[in-house]
């Protein structure tokens, strides 16, 4: 039988998928748009505000243990308790779980696989981060794998395993070698002629980790939404 799927409320026209729950942890399907947790003097919605009234009836509340951007969509996971908190934490400080993302991007990577390394710095010019030379004081290395998994016309389907995890990461480094992610307005301007995506094509789609408690491998996949998928049907009808 299959199983029936459960929801957290987002707002009036948006809800998210609960992709895993048990006494430790909660991992959601995070919609793009949805903010992971909420910002000073902001009232948009975000994930960690609709799990803490989901979880009132367990007496529990959403502990972060780590992010996606607001205008990415995917698998977001919540620690339930400070201990399990502090335990995924360390797996993430210490970059153990895998974390796997789609991404159509202008062009075709060449070569169709390999490593990105870069060193990036936040900046306070639109709030973003961009690529510094090694030697930065103010530098933080990134790292992360791709691989073209589907060729279109000018754009590809791109997967990436991301290892560092800093802020709009994936986004910096494929724009810093010439292959900015469809409809990402933020770091490549000539994106904002795209009207097939009203957001970067960047999906969370994968997550493994080790649970907090048991030490057992949780996996998670993301479905991708309708609008990644819509414009993926675009490019290959092209």
């Amino acid at each position: 039988m299959k199983k029936r799927k459960k929801y957290v409320t987002l707002h009036a026209r948006a809800r998210a998928e609960i992709l895993y729950e048990d006494s430790q942890v909660i991992a959601v399907n995070k919609p793009a748009g949805i903010l992971t947790v909420p910002i000073s003097g902001m009232k948009s919605a975000n994930m960690k505000d609709a799990l803490d009234l989901y979880l009132e009836p367990q007496k529990r509340r959403a502990q972060t243990v780590h992010r996606i951007d607001r205008y990415t969509s995917g698998v977001v996971l919540f620690a339930k308790s400070t201990r399990a908190r502090t335990r995924l934490m360390e797996q993430f400080r210490n970059h153990e779980p895998a974390r796997i993302y789609l991404a159509i991007v202008r062009g075709i990577p060449d070569p169709p696989e390999g490593e990105l390394v870069h060193y990036m710095k936040r900046i306070k010019d639109g709030f973003r981060n961009v690529i510094v030379p090694e030697g930065d004081p103010e530098g933080t290395r990134a790292r992360l794998l791709y691989r073209v998994i589907e060729r279109f016309s000018d754009v590809s389907l791109v997967e990436v395993a991301l290892d560092t995890g800093l802020k709009n990461q994936i986004r910096v480094q494929l724009a810093e070698i010439g292959h900015p992610t469809v409809g990402d307005r933020h770091y490549a301007s000539e994106e904002e002629e795209e009207k097939l995506i009203n957001r970067q094509a960047l999906h969370a789609s994968r997550l493994e980790f080790h649970h907090p408690s048991t030490g057992a491998i949780i996996g998670l996949e993301a479905e991708i939404p309708k609008e990644f998928k819509r414009l993926m049907v675009y490019y290959r009808k092209r």
